[in-house]
Order: structure tokens, then C-alpha cells, then sequence
């Protein structure tokens, strides 16, 4: 039995399974901040959206380097927490 799940037996395997899970939420704000950033009526908040996504959309090129070095697929396994906050 793994950690937290059956496909985690490893510490390399943790820090894959935690790539992903990070990927997965990366991409899922890249999704969402322009839309947030859109319903801001804020000129600020708007601005701190889009500047956020601007940082996200760079997180997101870093990660998929990170799983090339590493030699892993990359892959996105699905994040509660990040639908959540999303939501």
C-alpha cells in the first residue's frame, strides 16, 4: 500500500504524484483567472488577476520542464482542494 495512494510506493513516486498535482491546479487557475479578472469591477483586483496569470502561465512552462528533466509524463491528476477554492 502506498502513502496516499496505490500507485505511490516511492519517494519518486510522491514527488511525481506531487508534480501532477501541482500541474493539475497551475493549469486549473490558468483557466480560471481570466475569467475572475473579467468579473472584477476593481481596476486593481482586475490588474492583480491578470498579473497572476501572467506568473501562473510561467509556473506552468517551469512544471512541464521539471517533468522533462525528471523524465516523467506530464500529466495532471485532479486537485480537491484547487476545484474548491476555485469555486
Amino acid at each position: 500500500m502506498g502513502l496516499f495512494t496505490k500507485d505511490i510506493k516511492t519517494m519518486n513516486d510522491l514527488f511525481v504524484h506531487q508534480l501532477q498535482d501541482i500541474y493539475y491546479a497551475e493549469k486549473q487557475l490558468v483557466k480560471a483567472l481570466p475569467t475572475m479578472a473579467k468579473r472584477a469591477a476593481d481596476p486593481e483586483l482586475k490588474q492583480g488577476f491578470l498579473t497572476h496569470l501572467d506568473e501562473t502561465n510561467t509556473h506552468v512552462t517551469r512544471l512541464e520542464q521539471v517533468f522533462q528533466m525528471h523524465g516523467a509524463e506530464v500529466k495532471a491528476v485532479s486537485c480537491p482542494a484547487i476545484d474548491g477554492i476555485i469555486e
